[in-house]
């Protein structure tokens, strides 16, 4: 599959020490490519207080998640359950070190271009526990050209 477009709800909640954020919601449009077992799902999405887009891709392989995201809250992320990953959060104010330690990584997706990931992780920054996030982003086929 080439570029299919898709429409996806990405979910997100945060919780600290078991108290737990309200949840960000986003539905958009984006592209799905692949077949079998690896896959990649690409979108847009923009802060909620400035106008600036950034592009997410969502790599699906062999059981690991990969997300990469562009722009000035850039960064690169690997989800392997069990596993933990460090990178580091590009942001205008600098960049700080990050690290996170996947509980649960899952996707799923059909050859008719529908699917889901469902992601929970660890997230420390400087070295410090900041919170646990739950990332669960469900697409379908859609019908835009």
């Amino acid at each position: 599959m080439r570029n299919k477009p898709v429409l996806l709800t990405v979910t997100g909640v945060s919780s600290n020490r078991g108290e737990e954020d309200d949840a960000m919601r986003l539905i958009t449009v984006g592209t799905l490519s692949g077949a079998q077992n690896k896959w990649k799902l690409r979108y847009e999405e923009s802060q909620a207080d400035s106008s600036e887009k950034h592009r997410i891709t969502m790599t699906m392989d062999d059981g690991v998640v990969t997300m990469k995201r562009d722009g000035v809250y850039g960064t690169n992320m690997v989800f392997q359950k069990g596993r933990r990953f460090e990178s580091s959060y590009q942001t205008p104010f600098g960049t700080f070190d990050m690290g996170i330690f996947p509980t649960h990584v899952n996707y799923k997706v059909d050859e008719a271009g529908q699917g889901e990931i469902s992601l929970r992780y660890q997230l420390d920054i400087q070295g410090q526990y900041t919170s646990v996030h739950d990332l669960r982003i469900d697409f379908a086929a859609s019908k835009r050209p």
